[in-house]
């Protein structure tokens, strides 16, 4: 049987890697994309690549870059080989020669983008802060709910004379 002790400590659990996920898409994240916006790399004929980005490739954006990734819907990359033309048929310019790990963001989903990993700027000292005062907050919680359930039940049990027979 599962008792209040198990379920709590579950439910802090879970929000405790509720922020480690948004620290994450924020601040591996969000910088990749906040770089993309700032560039306005809106276009495949204006795709950044990392170093135009000054942004050091990792494992974890890699990782969210792959395929069906939920950044991958909103991050596109250039196709290798592929010239870019406009309404005309003209050419359009291409700073990069078509090269391969060349990212953009189409101007439909810049809104989204923003949405999902923009907003306001976090740090690693405030989330490490947000788990400490969460961790003891929890703490105080789990230390002090027996006593508290004890007295509300003592309360409640002389307010409405559960003992009384009559």
């Amino acid at each position: 049987m599962l008792s209040l002790d198990y379920i709590l400590q579950g439910i802090f659990a879970g929000v405790i890697v509720a922020v480690l996920v948004v620290g994450y898409n924020k601040l591996v994240i969000g910088r990749f994309v906040k770089a993309l916006i700032k560039a306005e790399a809106v276009h495949p004929a204006f795709a950044k690549t990392f170093e135009d980005l000054k942004i050091r490739k990792n494992i974890f954006i890699s990782f969210a870059l792959r395929n069906r990734g939920t950044l991958r819907k909103i991050v596109l990359e250039r196709k290798d080989n592929v010239l870019d033309v406009d309404s005309d048929g003209q050419i359009i310019g291409n700073t990069h020669n078509n090269i391969a790990g060349a990212y953009y963001i189409p101007e439909d989903k810049l809104y989204r983008a923003g949405r999902m990993y923009g907003g306001k700027d976090v740090d690693v000292l405030m989330l490490a802060a947000v788990i400490i005062v969460f961790f003891i907050f929890s703490a105080l919680v789990l230390l002090y709910l027996p006593s508290l359930l004890n007295y509300a039940s003592t309360v409640f049990s002389n307010m409405f004379g559960t003992n009384n027979g009559g």
